[in-house]
């Protein structure tokens, strides 16, 4: 076991690309180890970032001019000056340096790693996310966004969701933006505000304002569907999507102001929200309150909070032990 100052310095030498193929792989496997290497590897990287900020620069440019080969620095037939030539080879000489930084990421095996950024929330945790385009993205709990960590490359935006989110994209009419989810959805727009929730297989996005696009893949092919404000999608186990029309399309994303609205909502259906947004076991027990109801909306920012109110409003009792929580008929 390694103590933390000779983690850190590993880590360091690691983002410099000078560590040797026996120590990257100990660095993967500690990675890989818990979310916490994880979340200490990424607090050390961007340290690093911060004190060579031209690594940044350097990097972000060096991926450009590989996804964008015919910009090389020599790609020209018009007649050049003396000075050109030096303003030229100067440019080269940088480009070569991103380059070779970049193969070295390849080389290592770290070049996901370094040049996507994943943002996570915890239990019970929000977050705001602010994208290199200006797209404010809003984390629920037990959440994760993966985005490019330098700038969006080519003619689409792309990002993957896992948990839930809302999003308030910035407009732009020729490079689109697309969510990506694990079960094959992606949600196409250009701008607009909107919510994508993709837990346990199932999807549903929540238009609020502006167009959006769905595209199912699957391996007979791809089914687009267009979406309309006030408009609900939902994609089930079986991949088949469901539109319905709701009545107020601003309470999508009510979690964002740990508010909570339910019209109707089975017991069962508020255990898995329980278990989604605050990583606890819930235990129903007797079958005569399963399929109790809840309508309405309450603001709760913890469990046990949220469970008590649960109980309340439906007139059943509650009981903690540990991290379970039993919802039970009165005696």
């Amino acid at each position: 076991m390694q103590d933390k100052d000779t983690i850190k310095e590993l880590l360091l030498n690691y983002f410099k690309g000078s560590v040797s193929v026996i120590q990257k792989k100990w660095i993967d496997d500690w990675v890989n180890e818990s979310p916490e290497n994880e979340e200490l590897f990424y607090v050390y990287l961007e340290e690093w970032e911060r004190k060579n900020p031209q690594y940044l620069t350097d990097t972000e440019q060096a991926i450009l001019n590989f996804k964008n080969k015919s910009e090389s620095p020599f790609a020209s037939n018009d007649k050049i000056t003396s000075n050109q030539k030096s303003f030229k080879r100067s440019n080269f000489k940088l480009f070569l340096v991103a380059s070779v930084m970049l193969f070295g990421l390849l080389f290592l095996g770290t070049f996901e790693r370094i040049t996507v950024k994943t943002y996570r929330t915890g239990y019970g945790e929000l977050a705001t996310v602010i994208l290199n385009d200006g797209t404010e993205v809003f984390l629920n709990a037990n959440s994760q966004l993966k985005t490019p960590r330098f700038t969006f490359l080519g003619k689409s935006r792309e990002v993957q969701l896992s948990g839930e989110a809302s999003f308030n994209v910035t407009h732009d009419a020729v490079n689109k933006f697309i969510v990506q989810t694990m079960n094959g959805l992606d949600v196409v727009v250009h701008g607009t505000e909107f919510t994508v929730y993709n837990r346990r297989h199932n999807t549903e996005v929540h238009l609020k304002s502006g167009k959006v696009e769905l595209i199912k893949h699957s391996p007979s092919g791809s089914e687009s569907v267009l979406m309309q404000p006030g408009e609900k999608m939902r994609m089930e186990n079986d991949g088949q999507l469901k539109k319905e029309m709701v009545q107020k399309p601003e309470e999508f994303a009510s979690w964002k102001e740990h508010r909570y609205v339910f019209d109707k909502t089975s017991l069962s259906e508020i255990a898995s929200l329980m278990n989604d947004n605050y990583g606890v076991e819930v235990e129903i027990l007797g079958d005569s309150i399963n399929d109790l109801t809840l309508s309405g909306s309450f603001r709760s920012e913890d469990a046990k909070e949220f469970a008590n109110a649960v109980a309340q409003v439906l007139g059943i009792s509650m009981e903690i032990n540990d991290k379970r929580f039993r919802f039970f008929e009165n005696e």
